[in-house]
């Protein structure tokens, strides 16, 4: 019998919450849960980099050379992937949208980051955005998001 994996959101510190917010995806059992263990090994001017494309995405901002997501394919289209370049590789940080506070009267959008990836090709690896997919449906990991956010009221 499989192990049972236990998972938790970690709602990403230092940044506003408004219509949009940013959380990793905790799994203490999965080596493949790794954007939070990277994010904190990240130098101290990379992650500013990297945090000032966070407040950009969650202003409203567009960029498809920070962040972006697949809203076109209809099997990725709640895929999104920061990006960021260093020592010549591409470094990626996928996740998955959700809109877990969603009441018919207000928006909320969470982006929850799951996996590091490092490319050196123009296209996504679909088994990564295969594997946000994968994760996002679980419902242990739902359970963990709505736990993490039912709290919020966001602008």
């Amino acid at each position: 019998m499989a192990e049972q994996k236990t998972y938790s959101i970690e709602l990403i510190r230092g940044h506003e919450i408004t219509r949009r917010g940013l959380a990793f995806l905790i799994c203490e059992s999965d080596g493949n849960i790794d954007a939070k263990s990277v994010f904190e090994r990240l130098r101290p001017n990379r992650e500013r980099e990297v945090r000032s494309r966070f407040d950009y995405w969650l202003h409203g901002g567009t960029n498809d050379k920070w962040f972006h997501g697949w809203p076109n394919n209809p099997t990725y289209k709640d895929c999104f992937v920061f990006k960021w370049k260093e020592r010549s590789q591409h470094h990626r940080l996928y996740g998955f949208l959700c809109n877990p506070l969603f009441n018919g009267k207000s928006f909320f959008r969470l982006c929850v980051l799951v996996s590091h990836a490092t490319k050196n090709t123009w296209e996504t690896d679909p088994a990564e955005l295969d594997g946000v997919n994968e994760i996002k449906e679980k419902g242990e990991v739902k359970e963990a998001v709505w736990k993490a956010v039912k709290h919020l009221t966001p602008l």
